[in-house]
C-alpha cells in the first residue's frame, strides 16, 4: 500500500468531513473564506456529490446534474449521517475560477478546470507557465481551506460549537 492509500485508509474520514463542512459553509455562510495572507476565495458545490457507505456493506450514493445539493436524496444522505466523499467544487479568487472534483479521503484532485489562459500569455511557454501557477494557486488554496477545517474542528470547543450548529444543519 502507497503512502497516500495507507493516509487515506486511517485518516481519509477527515477529508470526508472536510466536504460535508465546506457546503454547511457554503449554504450557511455564502462559501467564503478567508485564508492566510487575506486571500479571500469563494467555494460552492457544483453537480456532483458523492456519499460514503456507513459501512462497507452498504453502497455509495452518487448525485449528479442540476443542483443535487438541494435534493431530497441529499438531505436524506445528510440526516443518516452520510459524509462526503467526493464532490465537484467551483473556486473562485478574483477574476479566476476553477471548477475541480475533490476526492475526500484522499484530499486529490480531478477533472480540474483551469482559469481562462491570461491575455499577456503570447507563447506556448507563457501559457504553460500560467497554467502551472493556476494548478499550484487552486492547490494552495485546498490546502488553506483544509487547514481552517482542521483549526476549527480541532478546537476543544468543537463538539459544542461547530458539530453542534453542523449537525442542525444536517438534520433539517
Amino acid at each position: 500500500m502507497n503512502q497516500t492509500n495507507a493516509g487515506a485508509e486511517s485518516h481519509g474520514w477527515l477529508g470526508e468531513e472536510f466536504l460535508t463542512w465546506l457546503w454547511f459553509r457554503w449554504e450557511t455562510d455564502g462559501g467564503e473564506f478567508t485564508l492566510p495572507g487575506g486571500r479571500i476565495v469563494g467555494v460552492a458545490l457544483d453537480d456532483f456529490l458523492t456519499f460514503a457507505a456507513p459501512t462497507d456493506d452498504e453502497t455509495e450514493q452518487t448525485l449528479r446534474r442540476g443542483l443535487p445539493t438541494r435534493t431530497a436524496e441529499a438531505r436524506t444522505a445528510l440526516r443518516q449521517g452520510r459524509r462526503l466523499r467526493k464532490a465537484r467544487l467551483l473556486v473562485a479568487e478574483g477574476e479566476r475560477q476553477w471548477a475541480a472534483t475533490l476526492d475526500g479521503p484522499t484530499l486529490s484532485l480531478g477533472g480540474v478546470k483551469l482559469p481562462e489562459d491570461a491575455e499577456e500569455c503570447e507563447s506556448d511557454t507563457d501559457r504553460t507557465a500560467d497554467r502551472a501557477a493556476n494548478w499550484l494557486a487552486l492547490h494552495e488554496i485546498v490546502q488553506g481551506l483544509y487547514r481552517l477545517f482542521l483549526k476549527e474542528r480541532l478546537r476543544a470547543d468543537y463538539k459544542s460549537t461547530g458539530a453542534e450548529a453542523q449537525a442542525s444543519w444536517m438534520a433539517r
